[in-house]
């Protein structure tokens, strides 16, 4: 196909072809035309790229570029002429033929789709675009209503792609359910949710099919996911509230609820190292969707050292807390009261102002037990042992807990389960510092509540889940880069992080949220790449493998949606989520209305029968396309039509997260590299420097060499055969 490069080339006068003056033109139109694009301006970029076509100084694959800037302005008949010319020109490829095939398939012309993703297969060179092909080659059996022919070519997506296995075995079970194979068809929804627990289209359909074969506890279980990652969706919160009715006995061991019967920290031991930093930090216990700690009505506090209770309204309350006891903390509606009860129910204290849990220990803990949560959706329920105190703020309708604690030893916690087991030494060093700015930021930027939270357990900030997740290995991390922190203009810097980027990390001063402007766009990747420059580079990048040399490939716990991925939304799906803000109607077209540089998604427009709404920003876009499951905003996307309003909506993606910041995935491939803690921070944050808390004036220490066992070579080769 023809390439960005041929066409830098030519503008440069390396092609004989053309002209100074043509090429100049051309590039001016060319730089338009992306502008127009990144804008949402679709009428104006059409206009630079036939101007381009006209000039004819360069391979700009004009006809690729025309049908994908149609497309996106909802104009699929002019995009499929288009996409004809391109499959006509003589170094067409796979790619190329998908597009045409879903064009076709975008206006309801399935037998001219399938007979272009055949063509597609023949002329391909990729895993990836023979996925591609015969998910489409499966999903215009299924849209015309021939489901048996769509079970081969979707089998053999799943086999020749990484990429499409979700989603080949989500259509592959519609494609069963249509032919009455309930068994088949939940085989195959088990599979696309434990391949991408973040296709949410395939967990809602396994909750309803599960509830449907009368695997109750099941369903329920798997509708709780559903809520966990859309609160709002009326329609599971009545099939979870329905399947809850049959389930018997311990709901929490139904849902399958972390326990711990003792604490495991001892307070005395040696094993693990102890940071001396004190600074502390108030961290909201049993995170909630609402951005507070969940209310609590009892709760069980078992302490690892002798402890005392304490209030700021009374001072002391008991100073004779054994270590193991079992207290019992109650809410008493009728009376508001929070009670506190020993082991054989004997009333201890009652309290309506805060008190806390103090051990004695340096090394001591809490440990909170079988926590009855008010509202479970999108709480993690289990039970946790956090270093540090408890504190217990009652309120009209129960009471929250929040850990206070130094920050060094609540980031044990924190850099354990933010990378896996086994994560190279300099990457968990990395983490250490990122998350130790994260906490040094919320720490002088609360917002001031009754809890006076610093952050939360969940992922809002960085997630943990205390003691019972904690490694040696991240342990040793915090101690060794202890008071090391990110800073701007002296200060904590607001650092953002993310799972994988994608290949390029975003610009905060792009993202449209306030604040990060010294967050820069770098390359993930050890081999600088050309960026994209029209639609049909980017395109390519969300269709194609990740190209050779991202940081994420080097990376041992590396999974393929992490960095690329596809999602099949249905029309009425985004249409409930629509009528939570406003009623459109039917759904006539969904549209990107703005990009960001890196090709992220910054708006969609949603045109309905009866109006229109834009959704701004990466948590509205998420809002609306996939509530707590849209992997990333770096996605382009395909419209299929049903007559004159839409039908499905496919998308391609890259990358998991925000974008922003610190990629986890690139982190650990770059330890894995031989990179060292300050080389990976530095080329993630350039315009932040390390900052020592505890040695605010000692010299810079100069960045240690590469790390032995991790410093080896890879092969970033993606044609590979298939995994």
């Amino acid at each position: 196909m023809k390439t960005t490069a041929a066409l830098l080339l030519a503008l440069a006068g390396a092609l004989p072809a053309a002209t100074p003056a043509r090429a100049a033109d051309a590039g001016e139109a060319a730089a338009n035309a992306r502008g127009a694009f990144l804008a949402g301006r679709y009428d104006d970029a059409l206009s630079a790229w036939r101007y381009i076509s006209e000039l004819d100084v360069a391979p700009t694959d004009p006809e690729a570029n025309l049908a994908l800037t149609l497309r996106d302005g909802g104009r699929h008949d002019e995009a499929t002429a288009q996409w004809l010319k391109a499959t006509l020109m003589e170094d067409n490829d796979g790619f190329s033929w998908n597009q045409r095939a879903w064009s076709y398939l975008a206006t309801g012309r399935q037998r001219e789709a399938r007979d272009a993703f055949t063509q597609a297969l023949d002329r391909s060179s990729t895993t990836a675009t023979q996925a591609e092909a015969n998910v489409g080659i499966g999903l215009s059996y299924i849209l015309d209503a021939k489901p048996k022919a769509a079970e081969a070519p979707l089998r053999r997506a799943g086999i020749s792609g990484p990429y499409a296995i979700s989603v080949s075995a989500q259509l592959t079970a519609e494609a069963a359910r249509m032919s009455g194979d309930r068994q088949t068809a939940l085989t195959y929804l088990r599979q696309a949710v434990d391949i991408d627990p973040a296709n949410n289209e395939a967990l809602r359909a396994l909750a309803k099919a599960l509830a449907e074969a009368g695997d109750n506890r099941a369903a329920w279980r798997a509708y709780k996911k559903v809520l966990s990652l859309d609160p709002k969706d009326a329609d599971a919160r009545k099939a979870y509230e329905k399947a809850g009715r049959f389930i018997t006995g311990d709901v929490d061991a139904a849902a399958g609820v972390r326990r711990i019967a003792r604490p495991v920290l001892d307070p005395e031991g040696t094993l693990t190292p102890l940071p001396a930093g004190k600074r502390p930090i108030r961290v909201g216990l049993y995170g909630a969707p609402d951005g507070r700690p969940a209310v609590l009505t009892r709760a069980y506090v078992m302490v690892n050292s002798p402890f005392k209770v304490t209030s700021v309204s009374h001072g002391t309350l008991r100073d004779n807390g054994r270590p193991l006891d079992q207290w019992e903390i109650s809410f008493r509606p009728e009376n508001g009261l929070v009670e506190v009860r020993d082991a054989s129910r004997n009333i201890l204290f009652t309290s309506k102002t805060p008190f806390a849990f103090v051990p004695d220990a340096a090394r001591g803990s809490v440990l909170i037990k079988t926590a009855a949560v008010t509202d479970q959706i999108g709480v993690d329920p289990g039970d946790r042992e956090v270093r540090g105190g408890v504190e217990v703020v009652p309120n009209p309708w129960g009471f929250r807990l929040v850990q206070v604690a130094p920050i060094e030893q609540y980031l044990i916690g924190v850099v354990s389960l933010l990378l896996p087991i086994d994560s190279p030494p300099q990457a968990l060093r990395a983490q250490a510092v990122v998350s130790r700015t994260a906490a040094y930021w919320a720490t002088e930027n609360r917002e001031e509540t009754l809890e006076r939270c610093d952050l939360l357990d969940d992922d809002s900030t960085q997630r943990t889940i205390g003691v019972s997740g904690e490694m040696n290995s991240a342990a040793e991390a915090v101690v060794d880069t202890e008071g090391l922190f990110l800073a701007h203009k002296g200060r904590a810097a607001r650092v953002m992080q993310h799972g994988d980027s994608g290949g390029t990390t975003e610009d905060g001063a792009e993202s449209g949220e306030p604040g990060l402007e010294h967050l820069v766009s770098v390359q993930d990747s050890a081999r600088p790449t050309i960026p994209w420059r029209t639609p049909a580079d980017l395109e390519r990048y969300a269709h194609e493998s990740p190209p050779e040399g991202l940081f994420s490939e080097a990376a041992a716990v590396a999974t393929p949606n992490a960095t690329r991925w596809m999602r099949i939304i249905e029309a009425r799906d985004l249409r409930l989520r629509v009528e939570r803000r406003k009623d459109l109607g039917a759904i006539r077209r969904v549209r990107v209305a703005g990009r960001t540089p890196t090709g992220r998604v910054r708006a969609l427009e949603v045109i309905g029968a009866d109006g229109s709404a834009t959704y701004t920003g990466r948590k509205e876009i998420e809002e609306l396309l996939g509530p707590g499951s849209l992997r990333s905003t770096l996605f382009v996307m395909q419209p299929l039509m049903d007559g004159k309003k839409l039908g499905r909506l496919v998308l391609w993606g890259a990358g998991t997260g925000s974008g922003l910041g610190f990629p986890r995935g690139g982190a650990l491939g770059q330890a894995a590299l031989g990179a060292a803690w300050r080389d990976i921070v530095r080329h993630y944050f350039p315009r932040l420097e390390v900052k020592d808390l505890l040695h605010p004036d000692a010299p810079k220490a100069a960045a240690p060499a590469g790390v032995g066992p991790y410093k080896r070579k890879l092969d970033f080769h993606k044609r590979k055969k298939n995994k």
